[in-house]
């Protein structure tokens, strides 16, 4: 009784201040004193996330964010930029607190704030924790090794920072190492993986209309565990593997309008990008985390061409009717940069840059590539041959561990795409 006395108590204090704070923001605004009256709203804002009324606290920041900007005044914005994001941490809306919180760390880097900068590379890293990518949290903390030698202290007061810091790199690395999925999850996982084959096979071998009947019921499985799991990497995983069974419905009914593949491999390629970049932006995926990056150039050059080999091998496997009538460079060109950005970047960012990252969270990185490299595989069952089935799930392997070591979509993604232009366009042409 007493504990809920003094809630109570502390509670009508809280607004009781609240009502203070409006009375001298009312007055303040006549004044227009716009420096005052920005941080009397982030006072406000920390009184209504005491009491847990978060979009009331947001309204406040976000207005002192606007006033700041006005104001020019960077050290506010960064502020109510941090303070936007702790409350996105307290609703566990860890995509939108990472987004605010590099906000502010742009800001006080702008300012040279060493100190606010290692604090909120904290917050960041600790968001990823909790979503479970811990590889991004590992980076964080190397980022934060680099940035304390910055600090204008001397060695004696950064010791401790270095073995506070060094200790939670250990850390991390202890549980990249030992990342295993749950039994529930590698029961679900086998289960979808199982129903994306059952629906690839029906779509080649017996009726296009149930493999989309599947694959649709594939996708409304996906968004309930999206919804209903506990774990925030696998509601991610399984955001991310609705592409898969979206990227077929497409592909399939562009197939049944007796279009040319290369017309609804451009075609299809929009609005799956349209899905890919709204994921990306709903999970807070960054560029350079889905790996559009270009990185180490001489590396990603040598990648992409390796994607002439792989085209002559597949080619002697399957031997595929040319898919252009008129062979000349303009043609050509076009045709190619169709294939190499629908069938190739664009698959690399979905397959290895999205799913692949994100099974990482889960199964750690062996059977991360395994997992993307065994969905790649099986959505090509449609070709037909089982010896073509192997070679594509070796390719993909190697892919996999190429995007693991660079972390980059790009050589893959043009190899890929380079393979696919040596196998329907150059050499079905030449022979």
């Amino acid at each position: 009784m007493r504990e809920r006395e003094r809630g109570r108590m502390i509670n009508n204090k809280n607004h009781s201040t609240l009502k203070t704070y409006k009375k001298s923001l009312n007055y303040l605004f006549k004044l227009r004193d716009s420096r005052i009256v920005a941080k009397k709203l982030l006072e406000m804002g920390d009184k209504q996330k005491e009491l847990m009324n978060y979009e009331k606290a947001i309204e406040n920041y976000i207005v002192a964010l606007k006033i700041y900007q006005d104001e020019k005044n960077i050290s506010g914005e960064a502020k109510s930029l941090k303070l936007i994001g702790d409350i996105w941490i307290s609703e566990n809306k860890y995509p939108e607190a990472r987004n605010y919180y590099q906000q502010a760390l742009n800001k006080y880097n702008i300012i040279g704030n060493h100190e606010m900068e290692i604090n909120i590379l904290k917050l960041i890293s600790s968001c990823y924790q909790a979503e479970g990518s811990l590889e991004d949290a590992l980076k964080i903390h190397n980022k934060i090794n680099e940035l304390k030698f910055s600090l204008n202290q001397s060695k004696e007061k950064l010791q401790p920072l270095e073995l506070i810091n060094s200790h939670q790199i250990n850390k991390l690395r202890n549980k990249v190492d030992n990342i295993q999925p749950t039994r529930n999850e590698s029961l679900i996982l086998i289960y979808f993986i199982l129903i994306i084959l059952i629906a690839q096979i029906m779509s080649t071998y017996y009726s296009i209309t149930w493999g989309i009947i599947l694959e649709s019921f594939l996708i409304i499985s996906l968004i309930i565990n999206s919804i209903f799991t506990k774990s925030i990497k696998f509601s991610y995983l399984s955001q991310a593997m609705i592409l898969l069974p979206l990227v077929n419905i497409i592909s399939q009914n562009m197939a049944v309008i007796t279009l040319k593949p290369i017309y609804w491999w451009g075609i299809s390629a929009v609005p799956i990008t349209v899905a890919t970049i709204i994921l990306m932006k709903n999970q807070n995926i960054s560029r350079r985390k889905a790996g559009l990056i270009i990185g180490n150039l001489p590396l990603q050059l040598i990648i992409a061409l390796t994607g002439v080999a792989l085209g002559i091998i597949e080619y002697n496997i399957i031997h595929p009717s040319p898919i252009l009538l008129n062979f000349n460079p303009i043609n050509i060109i076009i045709a190619g940069s169709i294939i190499i950005i629908s069938t190739g970047l664009l698959q690399e960012l979905i397959f290895r840059g999205l799913i692949q990252k994100l099974a990482e969270n889960i199964m750690g990185y062996i059977l991360g590539i395994i997992f993307s490299s065994t969905l790649f595989t099986i959505l090509n069952i449609g070709w037909n041959s089982p010896i073509n089935l192997i070679f594509i799930f070796l390719i993909s392997l190697y892919y996999g561990y190429v995007f693991h070591i660079t972390r980059s979509v790009i050589g893959i993604g043009i190899s890929q795409g380079l393979c696919n232009v040596i196998l329907f366009i150059l050499l079905p042409y030449i022979f």
